[in-house]
């Protein structure tokens, strides 16, 4: 049976009644650094979605994806579709449902609830309601061309968009008016952008490397130069922990980012084939204690805990 994302408070109620299985060990063990929980491979459709009882989605590529609260927004390159999953009700509901799914397209669900989504063919970023109402999106011609990433400073509000053919950072104020253009001379192409606790994390997909950068722009560290091979996408917590998807050996490297000391490469999961390894990774978010693993060529999503107090012990 295939399991969906469950809330620790229902978990062990859930897989028993569900006979779902997970990848963890027993309290009284030594956890990993990263826990392998859950895998979601489908899920049945909302009622509200005009679906019937029997309606089941089955993943086919998942391509990009973003958490937030309970809601996790996924786009499927096989079903060309996007969907928001209801991780308490264990749900799924068609999202922007006149939008197609392209390469290149990435998500960002935001504190607000409301949901930016890259469209690169459009030269826009396109933003909606938690409910999929379009709002205002968000273009810039001349200076927008292929958007590829966005994230937001929930600090400020402001948005981010990293631009693939420019090779540049626009900020957008929360209503769509462009405020500055961030072009980093130690940046020597941008692949992927995430926010966290020292600012702006680039991928510099030409240096394989990650580049923090302050919020308005000033470099600040870098690091990963000889420990990726083909990064591609990137999540970053509250502890300045930052998870790095490479796409060449298809592995997620964990960093213990520092301005003051060197950044520590402090776990890593995955590789090519099955059970907690990838084939494809097509995204990455982060939310409270869980690490969120959109596992393409799978068709599958894997959700793993992250215990900080293993920091050092992941493969």
């Amino acid at each position: 049976m295939m399991c969906p994302f469950i809330r620790w408070s229902i978990l062990l109620a859930t897989l028993a009644l569900a006979g779902c299985t997970m990848g963890w060990l027993d309290d009284s063990g030594k956890r990993e650094f990263l826990q392998p929980w859950v895998e979601l491979t489908g899920a049945q459709m909302s009622m509200s979605a005009g679906a019937h009882r029997t309606d089941y989605i089955v993943f086919q590529r998942p391509a990009a994806l973003s958490v937030r609260g309970n809601a996790l927004y996924l786009a499927d390159a096989g079903l060309r579709r996007i969907f928001r999953y209801d991780r308490n009700q264990q749900m799924l509901t068609p999202f922007a449902t006149n939008l197609p799914v392209e390469t290149g397209m990435s998500i960002y669900a935001a504190t607000d609830e409301s949901v930016y989504i890259t469209l690169p063919s459009t030269s826009k970023v396109l933003h909606f309601s938690w409910g999929g109402i379009p709002l205002p999106s968000l273009a810039a011609p001349g200076i927008v061309a292929r958007p590829i990433s966005v994230a937001v400073d929930e600090r400020t509000g402001n948005v981010l968009v990293a631009d693939d053919l420019y090779n540049h950072i626009v900020v957008f104020s929360n209503l769509g008016g462009m405020l500055a253009i961030i072009k980093p001379p130690q940046v020597q192409s941008i692949s992927a952008i995430a926010t966290g606790p020292d600012g702006i994390y680039v991928i510099d997909r030409l240096a394989k490397r990650v580049v923090v950068l302050g919020p308005e722009g000033g470099f600040r560290y870098a690091f990963a130069a000889d420990s990726a091979s083909e990064p591609g996408s990137i999540a970053v917590n509250r502890d300045n922990l930052v998870f790095l998807g490479d796409n060449f050996d298809n592995t997620v490297r964990v960093f213990k980012a520092q301005v003051s000391k060197e950044t520590l490469l402090v776990g890593k999961i995955g590789g090519v084939g099955a059970s907690d390894n990838f084939n494809g990774i097509g995204g990455l978010a982060v939310e409270d204690d869980m690490l969120y693993v959109a596992d393409s060529l799978n068709a599958r999503i894997q959700a793993f805990l992250i215990n900080p107090d293993a920091m050092g012990s992941g493969r």
